[in-house]
C-alpha cells in the first residue's frame, strides 16, 4: 500500500510539474509572439521618434530666431519714436522761439501794419508745423514721401 501511496504522489507531483511546463510553454510561445512583433515594429517606431525630435529641435530654433527677429524689431521701433518725438520737440520749440521772436520784433509796430505781421507769423507758424509734419510722415513711412512736390502739397494741406 505504501507503494501505491507512493505512486500517487509522484503522479500528483508529476501532473503538477506538467501543467507548470505546459503554462511556461505557452508563456515562451507568448514571448516569441512579443519579440517578433516588436522586432517589427520597434525600428520604425524609433525613427519615427527621432524625427519628432529633430523636427521639436528645428521648431525651437526658429522660434528663439523669430523672438529675437521681434525683440530687435521692437527695439528699432522704440528708437524710431524716440527719435520722432525728439524731431517734433525741437521743432515745436523752433516754431515756438520764431514766433515769440516774431511777434516781439513787430511789438512795437503801429496797430494798422500789426495785422499782416499776425497774418505773416501764422504763415510762418504753418509753414514750420508743415516742416515738422513732412519730417515726422518721413521718420515714420522710411522716407518714401521725398520729393519736393509732394512735401510742398503736405505742406499746403497742412496751412490751409
Amino acid at each position: 500500500m505504501e507503494k501505491r501511496k507512493e505512486d500517487l504522489q509522484v503522479a500528483y507531483v508529476g501532473k503538477k510539474k506538467y501543467k507548470k511546463i505546459k503554462a511556461m510553454g505557452k508563456a515562451a510561445i507568448s514571448l516569441s509572439k512579443l519579440a517578433d512583433t516588436a522586432r517589427e515594429e520597434l525600428p520604425s517606431t524609433m525613427a519615427a521618434i527621432r524625427l519628432s525630435g529633430m523636427e521639436i529641435s528645428d521648431l525651437t530654433l526658429e522660434l528663439s530666431d523669430l523672438s529675437q527677429e521681434i525683440a530687435d524689431g521692437v527695439s528699432k521701433s522704440a528708437q524710431a519714436v524716440q527719435a520722432a518725438e525728439a524731431g517734433i520737440r525741437k521743432v515745436g520749440s523752433f516754431a515756438r522761439q520764431q514766433t515769440v521772436a516774431m511777434i516781439q520784433e513787430r511789438a512795437n509796430l503801429p496797430p494798422i501794419s500789426l495785422q499782416p505781421v499776425v497774418a505773416g507769423a501764422a504763415k510762418k507758424t504753418s509753414h514750420a508745423v508743415g516742416q515738422a509734419t513732412k519730417n515726422f510722415i518721413n521718420l515714420i513711412s522710411g522716407g518714401e514721401v521725398s520729393s519736393e512736390n509732394q512735401n510742398e502739397n503736405i505742406i499746403d494741406r497742412i496751412e490751409n
